[in-house]
């Protein structure tokens, strides 16, 4: 594999770590008008989230392209990641899916916000079990090789 690759694939990793931690810390500062706490500038924070999760989508859809297939070549092998890696992109499917028909949406559906919310919250737990058994493979995209 190209070492310009592995660097690409390297750079996607850590935006993907950028992007889930403003999106997901935006998301629960959004959430917490629910409990009676609102943080200002609201607006504000609802454009960081939008544009910080837009992102996060198109890069975890590009971060997907690459792995794909190895994700599938090594479902034997790794049970476990493969459980938590699927369950990360049906979450994150259906929160994009349920954050794009709040955005869209003439008028409020009611119940949807907190199913977005809940379902962020699943994809950010799957998130952080796929990251935490992936992370040590992340130092390699960035190492030189010496000829």
């Amino acid at each position: 594999m190209a070492q310009n690759s592995l660097r690409q694939r390297g750079i996607l990793g850590i935006m993907l770590i950028i992007l889930f931690l403003i999106t997901a810390i935006t998301g629960i500062m959004l959430h917490l008008k629910s409990h009676g706490i609102i943080l200002q500038p609201r607006g504000v924070l609802k454009v960081v989230h939008w544009l910080f999760g837009l992102g996060l989508a198109i890069v975890a859809y590009l971060h997907g392209k690459q792995f794909f297939k190895m994700l599938i070549g090594l479902h034997k092998r790794f049970k476990f990641f493969q459980i938590v890696t699927w369950i990360f992109i049906i979450a994150a499917i259906v929160t994009v899916a349920t954050g794009f028909i709040k955005l869209l949406s003439p008028v409020k559906i009611h119940g949807l916000g907190l199913f977005h919310y809940q379902a962020g919250l699943i994809m950010s737990i799957a998130a952080i079990l796929h990251l935490v058994h992936a992370l040590p493979t992340l130092p390699r995209y960035f190492r030189h090789k010496r000829k």
